[in-house]
């Protein structure tokens, strides 16, 4: 990859100080919006200005977040979003979308489908199930043990969020669809959008920047923070990252964290190798998944926000196909 250098401006200060993203330059005309605390993104976003159009990649959890990405997108290219690109069907990527009904919705064929279906169904479960998920969450927030109140601090904005904005979501369905890879063109750069397949989910896409260094990954990168792996298919996650690795970006937002490297696509690669190497090896010894009790890891990821409670769902998933 050719890697533009990372310029910065008055117009990225000026709109940077938003509810629910801050703004980073990754490169001239190409910026990541990242998920502030307490806001209602939840999930990282992008913006790319092609030189005649402007791509946003995802759109956060909530109608408000993706009123305040157009806002942005519209400040920093001089344009409204004119291509709107998801990644994956999960609802902190999916609803902000809503908000933006002027731009088609690009996805994969797999992803259409799965936001038709699972989308859905997850919107149900937040109507009946998010008063008591919040009820639930708020409780940790005094609890005697930082890793549980660490997680109540940044899950009682998400289901806040999903309590005050579910019963308004109208799921909107991608308009245009592909399989395998698309291209954008513009007089400033291309752009790619490609699925990498089941991984996260069932089927996750990433935009690729070549010339300029940046990948946007979508959940299949979570830095410095716990993957979430029951959704999809662990060993095709890893094919993923050995994909992103050889881009060779310089950059790579990840769905989740702050804006990383390919140092960190290493990180989680083999975090996931090791929670699959820990789960035979507890298969082997007879240990089930209604067996596994609450453990935390004993690597580096112990640091990583959200070890409470992804790390315990994440083996227990692995335990229970392994379980057959």
């Amino acid at each position: 990859m050719r890697r533009r250098p990372v310029v910065s401006g008055p117009t990225v200060s000026a709109v940077s100080a938003g509810r629910h993203f801050s703004l980073e330059p990754l490169a001239d005309g190409v910026w990541a919006a990242v998920h502030r605390a307490g806001g209602w993104a939840i999930g990282n976003a992008g913006i790319v200005d092609l030189g005649d159009a402007t791509l946003v990649f995802d759109a956060g959890l909530t109608p408000e977040a993706g009123v305040e990405l157009a806002a942005a997108a519209r400040s920093l290219t001089g344009r409204p979003p004119t291509h709107l690109l998801l990644s994956h069907y999960h609802n902190d990527h999916l609803r902000g979308f809503q908000a933006l009904p002027d731009a088609p919705l690009f996805a994969s064929e797999t992803t259409r489908g799965l936001v038709d279906t699972r989308g859905r169904e997850e919107l149900a479960s937040d109507l009946e199930h998010g008063a008591a998920r919040l009820a639930e969450t708020k409780a940790l927030e005094h609890d005697d043990d930082p890793v549980r109140r660490a997680f109540a601090g940044a899950f009682v904005p998400y289901w806040e969020a999903l309590v005050a904005t579910a019963p308004r979501i109208a799921l909107r369905l991608p308009e245009v669809t592909f399989e395998g890879r698309m291209r954008f063109h513009g007089p400033r750069r291309s752009a790619d959008f490609a699925t990498l397949g089941a991984g996260h989910t069932p089927d996750d896409a990433v935009l690729i920047l070549p010339d300029d260094g940046v990948v946007f990954c979508g959940d299949l990168l979570f830095v410095a923070s716990h993957p979430y792996l029951a959704d999809g298919d662990p060993e095709g996650w890893l094919r993923a990252l050995e994909t992103l690795k050889r881009l060779g970006a310089g950059r790579y937002l990840p769905g989740h964290g702050p804006v990383g490297t390919a140092a960190d696509v290493d990180a989680l690669s083999a975090h996931i190798g090791d929670l699959l190497a820990k789960a035979e090896d507890l298969h082997r010894q007879g240990v089930t998944a209604a067996d596994l009790g609450d453990p935390l890891p004993e690597d580096a990821s112990a640091a990583w926000d959200f070890a409470f409670p992804f790390y315990r769902a994440n083996l227990r998933f692995v335990l229970r196909r392994l379980e057959g």
